[in-house]
């Protein structure tokens, strides 16, 4: 991209004015517009721009893959015949009703692609300030969401401000993640299941040795074999799961292959004492495998939280503790009654396009959105956290998928080596975001 003398001076400015935090990030259009007199649309190019030279400067990463659209904006058009109307990717040349097939009419009206956007063409990312991790992870992350409209990357921008400003966020994450696959047999009678139950016990030291070698390609081990006896019409149920740790790959298709081998050699011994049964499967109900459950079996558990003192709360915040403090019990409540076991407030729109920035394997999100938000008072300080029960991430490529080149430098730029990193980050991010939403309608400044 050449630039205009102009545009140099504008894009000078803003970065040093960004780098000193006299300027938010999601402000930069509208201060090239207002002070410097570049107009819309094109302002929106300079200001990604400046957001992508400012984030190198903090990172020392280079921009390569993640490129700034050739006309990063949006433009207004109705349909006459339906009064519908449309925003459309500038890019976009179908300018034509979905619904009727009618032409767009343009309103002349352009707005950003998202907040904060820095690049992409299709998924649009967006950079979420910066936030620092102590505790389990000893960190400085630089946030990059693909995110919708909404104002998700200026909630996660203030609250990471808040959040490094009383010292960063103090994060839990476990060594190690963790994946599961269960075998599920059907037996005639209970002496069967007593019988088979305790064969595999026996069978368990020589099933470990072999599984874990199925999985060393993944650094993949065995941490624990749970068993489960349950009756229903069918006959007598018992369930087998076997949870293996893994430090950076995801390890579904590793469990799964060393299961399928534990299976053959399980039923082998079977047929040797002539132990019978009905049904021998892959029993995904009790592994834990995509189930919204405190149980669940898969991931890695990570939490954040900030500690504030309650001076700080109405002097710097701008609202009472208790205030805060009854909100979040009274939206707490509220999940709970709806029957739900995690409390998902913003983290279900954060993780999702942090796993899509990322373009780790998984790219899937179901089980990482559950979380759970608490706060409480403790010692003359405002506790506010989040609890991520099941982050799950493999930051190394394998054969379960490759992280394509713009995956891989979103990681770099966000400073994510490994999957605890990457866990942490997940946390960080979700607390600033809930934090921030909290004190806003707390301070009654959003939905009006």
């Amino acid at each position: 991209m050449k630039n205009s003398y102009k545009e140099k001076i504008a894009i000078q400015e803003c970065v040093e004015q960004l780098k000193l935090g006299k300027l938010p990030p999601w402000k930069v259009e509208e201060e090239i517009a207002t002070n410097i007199g570049i107009l819309p649309p094109d302002n929106y190019s300079i200001a990604a721009l400046c957001r992508q030279k400012f984030i190198e400067k903090e990172t020392g990463e280079k921009f390569e893959f993640i490129r700034i659209s050739e006309k990063p904006y949006k433009i207004h058009y109705q349909c006459e015949r339906d009064n519908i109307f449309w925003e459309l990717d500038a890019l976009d040349s179908k300018l034509t009703c979905t619904i009727c097939g009618s032409p767009l009419k343009s309103l002349g009206k352009y707005s950003p692609l998202v907040n904060n956007y820095i690049g992409g063409s299709e998924d649009y990312y967006s950079y979420a300030g910066r936030i620092k991790v102590k505790g389990d992870v000893e960190k400085e992350f630089t946030n990059l969401l693909i995110y919708g409209t909404g104002l998700g990357p200026i909630g996660v921008t203030r609250g990471c401000y808040i959040i490094n400003t009383f010292g960063g966020a103090e994060v839990k994450v476990s060594e190690f993640g963790r994946a599961a696959r269960c075998l599920g047999y059907i037996f005639k009678k209970e002496q069967l299941r007593k019988k088979a139950l305790s064969t595999i016990e026996a069978l368990l030291p020589e099933l470990k040795i072999g599984m874990n070698k199925k999985m060393s390609e993944f650094g993949g081990r065995i941490s624990f074999v749970e068993f489960l006896e349950v009756e229903n019409q069918r006959g007598f149920i018992l369930y087998v799961d076997f949870a293996s740790d893994f430090v950076n790959f995801r390890g579904h298709g590793a469990i799964s292959g060393a299961v399928g081998y534990a299976k053959k050699l399980i039923e082998v011994q079977f047929q040797k004492i002539g132990i019978e049964y009905e049904l021998s499967v892959i029993a995904q109900g009790y592994d834990g495998d995509l189930k919204p459950s405190p149980r669940n079996k898969r991931g890695r558990y990570a939490s954040a939280q900030v500690k504030v003192p309650m001076q700080d709360i109405e002097q710097f915040i701008g609202i009472d503790a208790e205030k805060l403090l009854s909100f979040v019990e009274l939206d707490c409540t509220g999940a709970q009654k709806l029957g739900c076991q995690f409390y998902s407030g913003m983290g279900g729109e954060i993780i999702p396009a942090i796993y899509k920035a990322a373009k780790v394997n998984p790219q899937s999100c179901l089980v990482s959105s559950f979380q759970s938000i608490y706060a409480r008072a403790e010692k003359g300080d405002l506790i506010y956290g989040v609890e991520l029960p099941n982050i799950e991430v493999g930051t190394v490529s394998s054969r379960e998928g490759f992280i394509s080149p713009g995956g891989r430098e979103a990681l770099r730029i966000m400073g994510i080596k490994t999957a605890r990193e990457f866990a942490a980050s997940v946390a960080a991010q979700v607390l600033a975001g809930e934090f921030n939403l909290a004190i806003e309608i707390s301070r009654e400044k959003l939905y009006k």
